[in-house]
């Protein structure tokens, strides 16, 4: 999978997640709005790193750091 759509999708996540508790909360107020945007944000950057880390498990993407001597054997 390419970052780039991974970055994407993540953000896509967190825009939908906020505007879903936006939605469930019922009442819109200035404060409400804060707090789920940035909880929102979170969600979103939470959702990025676990699946980047269920692709790399699955070997569906590289893996973020490459070996230092990669013919070398251990």
């Amino acid at each position: 999978m390419k970052p780039a759509l991974l970055t994407f999708c993540s953000i896509a996540f967190a825009v939908l997640w906020t505007c879903g508790m936006l939605w469930s909360s019922g009442k819109i107020d200035l404060a409400n709005v804060i707090i789920l945007s940035a909880c929102g944000a979170l969600a979103g950057v939470a959702w990025y790193y676990a699946m980047r880390w269920v692709f790399q498990l699955m070997h569906l993407a590289r893996p973020s750091d490459p070996p230092a001597n990669p013919g070398a054997e251990r």
